[in-house]
């Protein structure tokens, strides 16, 4: 038994002509995968209606159980998702008196007078049905087919999470009632992607063809993503999960959607530590991401960004001599960074940064992206040094992320080191 199959069209020239990064496609393949549908088509399309139909006409024809639209639902000229749907179901746009009512009412709760375009929004097709917007004015517009459901939902990504949970969701799951395959999720981090399939080269030959396991690299290390291409028995996907976290373990920081910050800080919480950190090229990054997670302040104690030379000598003690000698962007700067923020703040652990983020201020020597990272714990200070290739914001990403890693690596091998 395969996956029911589901396709995502995702209109609008904002989206086409990148004037705004699509969030709904992301959204929607996700919650559609968790369900149990395949998702087999993502198209991104202009507000054009001979596209738009063209592209329809295919979904309506196609072998999809559920096809979505997002965008183009609104009141101005270039929303033509309604009409195109319309046509291409051979069917037409009527104004439904209660929803019009309804919208009349909301607006008046609002303070506004009636909307001249309000009936616009009122418009549902004949044949079909609506949903009412929980948050907005749009509605989505739906035909129930015998065997395929086709749904316009609006752009904005509140409204149309909005109608997803309201609506959406728990209309699919009492008519196609689909079957969620097994799923799971693993985070590395210290190890390419290359180096992890040279890793798991032998263990990949031996799953059976029920089973998949895909790779998703990103700075702070990869996601692998074992998954079940059709119903397998509980036993036999829980003792693929065991063999592959037996395999990966030196390098596992978490399972399912567990950040590295997030494991970092569970790492620190687990021990009553603290961490503070200096930063001088990443300005604040790596605090910022250990900030974004809830629950923080339990372990993390403050920063200093150590820009100027100043900042690095006094609070964080760094030797002027030492500066004048090898420079800011070097290896003993970096370890009495990391040491001095930890003295300085009376944390456990601190990380440093300090390098060049370019695009100018890079040497023969210490060309752009040459950075370094110290990681001070109470066991030793280490440092390392890394050349990140691309511009300023990827250097800036990238020594975030690797700094996250390292700590967390750091972290382990000492608590392993202790426990031993």
């Amino acid at each position: 038994m395969s996956a029911l199959r589901a396709w995502l069209l995702l209109i609008g020239d904002e989206l086409t002509q990148g004037r705004l990064a699509d969030k709904n496609g992301t959204f929607l393949a996700a919650q559609l995968t968790s369900m149990g549908f395949r998702i087999e088509h993502i198209q991104t399309l202009p507000d054009d209606e001979e596209l738009l139909r063209e592209e329809m006409r295919r979904a309506v024809h196609s072998e999809a159980a559920v096809v979505l639209s997002s965008g183009g639902l609104g009141h101005t000229t270039d929303d033509l998702t309604a009409q195109s749907w319309a046509e291409v179901m051979q069917d037409n746009l009527v104004i439904e008196p209660s929803l019009l009512e309804n919208l009349q009412q909301r607006v008046a709760q609002r303070g506004h007078s009636t909307l001249p375009y309000l009936e616009r929004y009122a418009l549902v097709p004949q044949k079909g049905g609506y949903f009412p917007n929980p948050v907005g004015l749009a509605p989505a517009l739906y035909w129930d087919r015998e065997r395929q459901f086709i749904c316009a939902l609006p752009g904005p990504p509140l409204e149309l999470q909005s109608l997803w949970q309201s609506y959406i969701q728990p209309f699919l799951q009492q008519k196609f009632a689909p079957v969620a395959l097994p799923r799971h999720t693993f985070r590395t981090t210290g190890i390419t992607e290359s180096g992890l399939s040279a890793l798991l080269s032998e263990w990949e030959r031996a799953l059976p063809p029920s089973l998949r396991l895909s790779y998703n690299p990103a700075w702070e290390g990869v996601s692998l993503y074992l998954q079940a291409r059709q119903p397998i028995a509980s036993e036999e996907f829980a003792y693929y999960q065991s063999t592959l976290r037996q395999k990966i373990e030196p390098y596992l920081y978490a399972e399912g959607e567990t950040s590295l910050a997030e494991a970092l800080l569970a790492h620190l919480r687990s021990r009553g530590w603290h961490l503070a950190t200096a930063e001088s090229c990443t300005g604040g990054h790596i605090a910022a991401a250990i900030v974004d997670i809830p629950g923080a302040s339990e372990v993390f104690w403050g920063s200093i960004v150590a820009y100027d030379n100043s900042v690095k000598i006094h609070p964080l003690g760094v030797s002027p001599e030492v500066l004048q000698k090898e420079g800011a962007v070097s290896e003993s700067v970096a370890r009495q960074m990391a040491k001095g923020v930890a003295h300085a703040l009376g944390t456990e652990v601190g990380i440093a940064t300090t390098g060049i983020a370019g695009p100018t201020g890079g040497t023969p020597e210490k060309p752009v992206g040459t950075v370094w990272i110290a990681i001070h714990t109470p066991d030793e200070t280490m440092a390392k040094k890394f050349v990140f290739s691309g511009g300023r914001t990827a250097v800036i990403t990238r020594a975030t992320a690797t700094a996250l890693s390292l700590t967390w690596q750091a972290l382990s091998k000492y608590f392993q080191k202790v426990s031993s």
